[in-house]
């Protein structure tokens, strides 16, 4: 799973690396640590992604804490930006990579793929590259963003 907010400057994941489940009226996000972009600027949409895997007993664990994208434009980006936009550019910026020199795509998604599961079981979780490639791919929207994508 994906979870996509606002990025409002440098951010961090909200709770250890193996996070547990979310709280009652919590959900997965993110946490700024200090003055980034205004996230009030009507040009310009600066957004955050962390990818997680749930865990079979519903913790949840960070595998990429590190990513994001801008984009800019429009006085209106923000309302001329489609939800479903959002979904598939988070999709994408948690990877597999696009390909470069002599690496095909295959390449980059087996290499994706092993990182990933090399993480996870350097942090006790028995899980092979294949089996997390098969897993389904949800992204998830902040409350914060789906409000300020969907506002009039």
């Amino acid at each position: 799973m994906t979870v996509v907010d606002i990025d409002d400057g440098p951010v961090a994941v909200d709770a250890p690396v193996l996070d547990g489940p979310a709280q009652d009226g919590y959900e997965p996000g993110l946490a700024p640590l200090g003055p980034g972009p205004s996230a009030d600027d009507p040009c310009t949409m600066s957004l955050s992604a962390v990818l997680l895997v749930i865990l079979g007993d519903g913790r949840l664990m960070t595998l990429l804490g590190d990513r994001g994208w801008s984009a800019s434009g429009h006085a209106d980006i923000w309302h001329r930006t489609l939800i479903e936009e959002v979904e598939e550019t988070a999709r994408m910026v948690v990877g597999p990579d696009e390909p470069f020199g002599r690496h095909s795509q295959a390449d980059m998604e087996t290499d994706h793929w092993a990182s990933l599961a090399s993480s996870l079981r350097q942090q006790g979780m028995a899980v092979d590259a294949e089996e997390l490639r098969r897993l389904p791919h949800d992204v998830e929207l902040t409350e914060r963003l789906r409000r300020r994508l969907t506002e009039a």
